[in-house]
Parts: structure tokens; C-alpha cells; sequence
């Protein structure tokens, strides 16, 4: 089993995985994310262009050239590496050429349509006088730039599981070889973590969603946060509420067999129940490090947040949230009220 905890960004996925380090059973890759799913250019992309609804060899060849592009974000400086670069790049490079079923030079029309008009220019001028000039002159093609590999992958054979075993490797370069179940954190894409699936085994995802008004101070004073949470509207709170609820509009929360959703004030709140539950759907019990890693009495701090008189200058933001989205509100008017406020982030 795959197990995937996720969010919509700084929605608490990260205590859920902290309780699962609780778990005997399970073996919790805490300092690893892999994202290739969901990001742009990764996974679904290609299965988009390759196999859903490519566009003649056009879609699979882009696909193909920024997947191959995207990958070298790994080699950048201070990014967290939970794999090393040069192993990351031979499994990623080995996968995206499983997919190739020929290559060629040649030019099309995404090499001249860019964002920079200059560049284009030059590509054309290439395209239109130098190619056709060299090759009557020569007989031979131009295989130079602004020529480049072109690639056909059209319906690969295969897709799904050669992609699950990419998947499989970039999991097996972090975690311990056992058969554990394995947990990894945003994996999935929290709205919707079913597009996923078919590129893991035995996946299953736990959803963490957190009160919109907590989240936007979150968001508004993320420089307390040591630089997170820059992600979400952070100026505007019509923009945020409007960020908020799109990005949750065609989601039904509904549990199944495979995807459990989980309100981080839960985990805090109402901590037996929402324990029982996790472990009634991932089917382990022996929970030999009960809040050793998540301590609801310490994460109590990263809630109401709103009542903190610290923020008594976002009143009046606050107010408009609960008004806007009144479906999303945690009910903390069950619960005793918060007077006495630690330090959060």
C-alpha cells in the first residue's frame, strides 16, 4: 500500500504525517516529498499529450521536451534533495525515454513561439533561409540549432506500468526497503487525488483541510513562517476567499475505500475519533508511539488563530471570510474558548 497525505497548501497534511510516525506498521518517509504527479509538466501532462488526447506527434513531442526540461529543477542550488541529483536524473531521464517510440531533428512550431520575440525571430530567419540555403547547397539536412530532437510518443505501449515503476523507483531511493506500507506528504494534489492514482500501487490518500480563517493569517503573516505560505493571495481577502473556495468547488468530501478527508482541527479537537478513523481505513492498530510526534496539547496553538488579539486588526477580515464561507467554518464554538496563545509560527 501507498499511502499519500495531502492538503492544499500549509493545510496541516504535515501532523497527520507526524501522527502516522506513531505507527508500527507504517513506514513514514517524513523528509521526502515527490510531487511528479501532479506538477506541472509531470505525470498527468503526459498522460494528457501521450495518451488521453495527444495532437498528432505535436502534444507527445512538448510533452516530452519540457518533461525533460522540468526534471533539471533538481540540480538547482538550495532546493531539498531527498535523492541525489545525478540518481534522480538517471531514473527520470530512464522513464521519459521508456515512453519515446522514435526521434528525430527537426524544428516545429514551439521552437518559434515563445516568449521572446527576439529569439523567435532569429529561429525563423534559420528556419526559413538557412535550412533551405544549406541543404541545396550540401544535399544533406540541417541537424543543427536551432534543429533539435524531435520525439514520437503516440499511445505508449505500457504507459501505466512504466510509470508505476518510476514511481516505484523514486520511493525506493528514499525509503527503507521493506514491506511496510509506505507514507510519503503531498504526493497527491489535495483537490483532486484520484487523478493520481494510476500512477502508484495500492494508492490510497488521507486529505487534510484547515478553517479558512486560520489559514489567512497564516498566509497574510508568512514571513512569521519562515517564508512559507507566499503561495496563497496574501493582500486581498475577496482574492483569498475566491482562492479558497475554487480550489475546493468540485470536490465532494465524501470518504471511500480509498481517499479519507481529515480536518486538521480534528486531529486537535476531536483527536480519539479522528485517530480511530485513520486507522480504520488504513487498517493498522498498533500505535506504539501515541503522541510522541503529533501533540494535539502543542498543535492546539495553530488554531483559532483569529481569536489571537494579536490579529484584532484583521477583524474585519475575518468577518467577511466567515460570511463568504460559512461552509468551510470549524466549529470552535464547541469547544472552550483559546485565551492564552503560544507562539504558532
Amino acid at each position: 500500500m501507498f499511502i499519500g497525505v495531502c492538503g492544499y497548501g500549509a493545510t496541516g497534511s504535515s501532523a497527520i504525517v507526524a501522527l502516522l510516525k506513531e505507527y508500527e506498521e507504517l513506514n513514514v518517509c517524513d523528509k521526502a516529498e515527490i510531487q511528479e504527479a501532479f506538477r506541472v509538466d509531470g505525470l498527468q501532462d503526459l498522460e494528457y499529450h501521450l495518451v488521453k488526447q495527444y495532437s498528432r506527434h505535436i502534444s507527445g513531442d512538448a510533452a516530452i521536451k519540457r518533461f525533460k526540461e522540468s526534471i533539471k529543477y533538481y540540480k538547482t542550488p538550495i532546493v531539498k534533495k531527498t535523492i541525489p541529483p545525478k540518481e534522480y536524473m538517471r531514473i527520470a531521464n530512464a522513464y521519459i525515454d521508456s515512453l519515446i517510440q522514435g526521434s528525430w531533428y527537426g524544428i516545429d512550431n514551439i521552437d518559434y513561439t515563445t516568449g521572446h520575440p527576439l529569439y523567435n525571430f532569429i529561429v525563423l530567419l534559420y528556419k526559413k533561409i538557412v535550412f533551405p540555403k544549406f541543404e541545396s547547397i550540401t544535399g544533406h539536412s540541417f541537424d543543427h540549432w536551432p534543429a533539435r530532437k524531435m520525439y514520437l510518443s503516440i499511445q505508449p505501449e505500457d504507459f501505466y506500468e512504466k510509470t508505476k515503476l518510476y514511481t516505484d523507483a523514486l520511493i525506493n531511493a528514499v525509503s527503507e526497503q521493506n514491506d511496510k506500507p509506505v507514507v510519503f506528504d503531498q504526493v497527491f494534489d489535495g483537490n483532486a487525488p484520484e487523478n493520481c492514482f494510476p500512477f502508484f500501487r495500492n494508492p490510497k490518500a488521507i486529505v487534510v483541510d484547515r478553517d479558512p480563517r486560520d489559514l489567512w493569517l497564516v498566509a497574510k503573516y508568512a514571513d512569521r513562517a519562515s517564508g512559507e505560505a507566499r503561495f496563497m493571495p496574501r493582500q486581498d481577502v475577496k482574492i483569498y476567499v475566491e482562492y479558497y473556495r475554487r480550489l475546493r468547488m468540485k470536490q465532494k468530501k465524501e470518504d471511500t475505500k480509498d481517499v479519507l478527508f481529515v480536518q486538521f482541527e480534528d486531529a486537535i479537537y476531536n483527536y480519539d475519533i479522528t485517530v480511530e478513523r485513520i486507522e480504520k481505513f488504513l487498517g493498522c492498530h498498533k500505535h506504539n508511539k501515541i503522541k510522541e510526534y503529533f501533540k494535539p496539547d502543542v498543535s492546539i496553538n495553530n488554531t483559532q488563530l483569529f481569536n489571537n488579539p494579536k490579529y484584532s486588526n484583521c477583524i474585519e477580515e475575518i468577518r467577511y471570510i466567515e460570511k463568504m464561507l460559512p461552509e468551510y467554518l470549524f466549529e470552535f464554538e464547541k469547544y472552550p474558548k483559546l485565551t492564552k496563545f503560544e507562539r504558532t509560527f
